[in-house]
């Protein structure tokens, strides 16, 4: 049997709901020529008459009625269906629910990113979000999410990077460190510290130092520690291992805790970007756009997200508590 196509149906539905041609033809706007076609056609390809016509009135046959109670349930089913994908389809359009999976740089995770996702759910209820930490353990791959938060978009097909801002860094160090090997008063003198780097920075011959009365100073860190994971590098700083280059953002609860103390404050390397980095095509849903948008607006004040401190070990002893 010839595929049936669903037009063929609605029509036999509608003439056998509506007893005539002509009151089909008045509630459809079908013209009854192209009506009448369509139940010969549908005849022909059940090979069974379904309809007995009359000048006044059609009715249907044993086997009309049989298809009639079968199909018409089937027209309601798939009416049903279809307006269902097509809610779910302005809900995903317009960003009242589906999901929103997110990649992030550690510095950015849970010190700015986290509290966006949290001001997102709160105009978002029903969106589901996924924030995993990149090059983590099982972490995706950038293709594979909607948005990535990052200091440097990687070079991908039909990746969109959008700058969202500026972030400022510093030199840090802990107070126990330098109580022990002494505070730097110039940046010719960080060549007989301790280094704490990050790898993707190890490589770099030198970090470029600026400061707006003196001029600058390329500072080639020679790494006592090294690591890939910036909470990492701001434990091993709190820990009196090193001086770290960090985001001033990222060190901002330390700093005003006491825990860690800017090193050479008037030296500092030029801003450094965060995009929000996300594939062309996944821009078209309205929730990452929304979520876009915010953090646009919320990386002005990302020096007021960050609410997690470190402490170190050697401040809990002062205190006369236990690691």
């Amino acid at each position: 049997m010839s595929r049936i196509d669903l037009a063929l149906v609605e029509a036999f539905v509608l003439v056998a709901r509506s007893g005539s041609l002509t009151k089909a033809e008045s509630l459809s706007g079908v013209s009854k020529a192209t009506l009448s076609r369509q139940l010969t056609r549908l005849e022909k390809l059940l090979g069974a008459q379904l309809l007995m016509r009359s000048p006044r009135r059609i009715t249907l046959t044993e086997a009309g009625r049989a298809f009639f109670a079968r199909s018409e349930g089937l027209l309601d089913e798939v009416t049903g269906r279809l307006e269902a994908a097509s809610t779910e389809i302005h809900e995903l359009t317009t960003g009242v629910s589906g999901s929103l999976s997110l990649l992030s740089d550690t510095q950015f995770s849970t010190s700015f990113v986290c509290h966006v996702v949290k001001l997102f759910l709160e105009s978002h209820p029903n969106v589901r979000c996924q924030l995993d930490v990149a090059n983590g353990f099982h972490a995706p791959q950038v293709g594979d999410v909607d948005c990535y938060v990052c200091s440097e978009p990687p070079d991908a097909p039909n990746l969109v990077a959008k700058l969202l801002g500026k972030l400022n860094y510093g030199l840090y160090a802990s107070p126990q460190y330098l109580a022990r090997h002494g505070t730097p008063q110039a940046p010719d003198e960080l060549a007989r510290h301790q280094s704490i780097v990050m790898k993707a920075l190890s490589g770099q011959s030198q970090v470029l130092l600026v400061s707006g009365a003196l001029g600058s100073h390329a500072f080639r860190p020679e790494p006592a520690f090294e690591t890939n994971d910036h909470w990492v590098m701001k434990t091993f700083c709190i820990d009196g291992l090193g001086i770290a280059l960090l985001p001033a953002f990222f060190v901002r609860p330390e700093v005003e805790q006491g825990v860690l103390v800017p090193v050479l404050p008037q030296w500092q390397p030029e801003p450094r970007r965060i995009y929000c980095a996300y594939q062309r095509q996944r821009y078209m849903g309205q929730k990452l756009r929304d979520f876009v948008d915010l953090m646009a607006r919320c990386v002005v004040d990302i020096d007021s997200y960050n609410y997690y401190v470190g402490s170190s070990a050697a401040r809990r002893r002062r205190a006369g508590t236990r690691p």
